[in-house]
């Protein structure tokens, strides 16, 4: 891990019952960019200012300003909206769950994913849900990939090697 003055130090919440942290670099005192840094944070903590070793939980958001880049930088917000629905029929029931996201310039995707209790299964609605999403998720994942690697071949007339 690397920083410069002015780089966003991020560190992911572990749990679902805390946010993300998010601090300025104000000073880095290790070698060649390495921790530990000094750090401004923002937010609820807004001011606090912290001498951080950053864990595995944490990365480095450089700006462009701190890259020395005369330029801006963009951010994009991508929303996902899950739909998850059940059907029972005897001992057994199915949950299904769709996916969608729909770009900008009016690309929409659609993934979907299906899970099933066996009869001798416990009830226990939230685990259906649960794979139902992330298979949902894992074909939205695909379709994407797809369309990038479209993109690339169109821009590039060579088709995308992943790696």
């Amino acid at each position: 891990m690397r920083a410069r003055i002015g780089d966003r130090l991020v560190v992911e919440s572990a749990n679902a019952d805390t946010h993300r942290r998010t601090g300025v670099v104000t000073e880095v005192q290790g070698p060649r960019g390495e921790p530990p840094y000094r750090v401004c944070w923002l937010g609820p903590e807004g001011g606090r200012r912290a001498l951080v070793y950053p864990g595995p939980d944490a990365h480095i958001e450089h700006t462009a300003h701190a890259r020395g880049v005369d330029g801006m930088q963009t951010m994009k917000r991508w929303n996902v909206d899950v739909v998850v629905a059940e059907e029972s029929e005897g001992d057994s029931s199915r949950t299904w769950a769709e996916v969608g996201l729909v770009a900008e310039d009016g690309t929409a995707l659609r993934g979907h994913g299906m899970a099933r209790k066996h009869p001798a299964d416990l009830e226990s609605p939230e685990i259906g849900e649960e794979l139902a999403v992330s298979r949902a998720l894992s074909d939205l994942s695909r379709q994407l990939r797809q369309v990038a690697a479209d993109d690339i071949n169109d821009n590039t007339g060579s088709p995308w090697r992943p790696t």
